[in-house]
């Protein structure tokens, strides 16, 4: 199998290094001339759960990546998918897949972009995560660790009729098959845990204090928070039959664990990590623009109230400066019947 991984950072090199390790063929892409280079002469290091050195071929010419790739892996952020789409869509070849890592609503974005004229002639197949499928960290100078696997990721494909392909599946078999996109980009856990432990850090994090996020930052408080958001997304999927999971459950899933609460699985889990420096950072940048504002988007349409959500959406935006709900995913157009309709397929 050949493959396209687009995105040089932690998630992007992790999987172009699992791939290469097991004997796929690879080529990265990223925006980074300096890195493109270092890595195509150096090679790259994979270490922690997977280890061993690989020859990988990273280009800053999008063409050359995805000219014969069956499978075009988007590890970008989600900021990030939008323009990466917009780039591969003049050198998109018949019946190459697209699947992005993970979701946060990539897969709709990406039919929005390409069109469904496009995808049907071209037979394009578009699909998207519920997380990424390790835990991983690159250190920016030939090395990337791969701490954990999560297990139980969700996979799913914009149209089903279009299936992923059985040795894609196999080359990663922590992923098990979604009923839809609305249940990958809903069952993202990342966006009802890192907004709001974030804001109740603001103090600590502006003033680049050390702390780990966890086991410092997440108070009983701040979990009860999350708990009472992740309520909210649960009300939004039970009225699209959408079939979701609680943030404990995924969680436990994940990690293959059995924590009785948030509370003690986020720092069980993750008794290491350390918060971010900035408040510029993906914890805010991110999730909320394409995790939290499209949960309150679609409570919106529904009728139903997201007031927990929604108070992380402005007390953010106002705190930034930057007005998350108007540059993130707001289903523009859409009623509560073709919200149904679509999840569902």
């Amino acid at each position: 199998m050949t493959y396209a991984v687009m995105g040089g950072g932690n998630t992007g090199q992790a999987i172009a290094g699992y791939l290469k390790l097991n004997g796929e063929s690879v080529k990265l892409y990223t925006r980074d001339p300096q890195k493109a280079e270092r890595i195509s002469t150096q090679g790259l290091e994979v270490k922690g759960i997977y280890s061993g050195y690989v020859d990988l071929e990273a280009s800053t010419t999008i063409d050359q990546v995805i000219a014969e790739a069956q499978f075009i892996i988007v590890s970008t952020t989600a900021i990030g998918h939008e323009t990466i789409v917009n780039q591969i869509k003049p050198f998109l070849q018949p019946n190459q897949t697209i699947i992005f890592f993970p979701g946060y609503w990539g897969a709709l974005e990406c039919e929005r972009i390409l069109g469904t004229d496009l995808i049907t002639e071209k037979n394009i197949t578009v699909a998207e995560t519920s997380a990424m499928p390790f835990v991983s960290l690159a250190d920016q100078a030939g090395s990337v660790a791969i701490t954990k696997i999560k297990y139980n990721v969700l996979i799913s494909t914009l149209r089903k009729e279009n299936q992923i392909a059985p040795s894609f599946m196999e080359r990663f078999p922590q992923l098990i098959p979604g009923e839809s996109v609305f249940e990958t980009s809903l069952n993202n856990s990342n966006v009802v845990i890192h907004p709001p432990i974030t804001l109740f850090n603001a103090a600590r994090i502006d003033a680049s204090e050390r702390f780990h996020f966890y086991p410092d930052g997440a108070s009983p408080y701040s979990c009860n928070y999350v708990e009472k958001m992740d309520k909210e997304r649960l009300e939004i999927a039970s009225r699209l039959h959408v079939d979701l999971q609680s943030i404990l459950s995924i969680l436990n899933e994940f990690y293959d664990s059995d924590y009785p609460t948030l509370y003690e699985a986020l720092p069980g889990l993750f008794p290491t990590g350390l918060g971010p420096t900035t408040l510029d950072y993906r914890y805010l940048t991110e999730d909320i623009p394409f995790g939290l504002v499209p949960i309150s988007e679609l409570g919106k349409i529904l009728g139903l109230a997201t007031p927990y959500t929604d108070s992380i959406i402005s007390t953010a935006s106002l705190l930034m400066n930057s007005d998350y709900r108007q540059i993130g995913i707001r289903f523009q157009g859409l009623t509560e019947e073709n919200l149904r309709r679509m999840s569902v397929v």
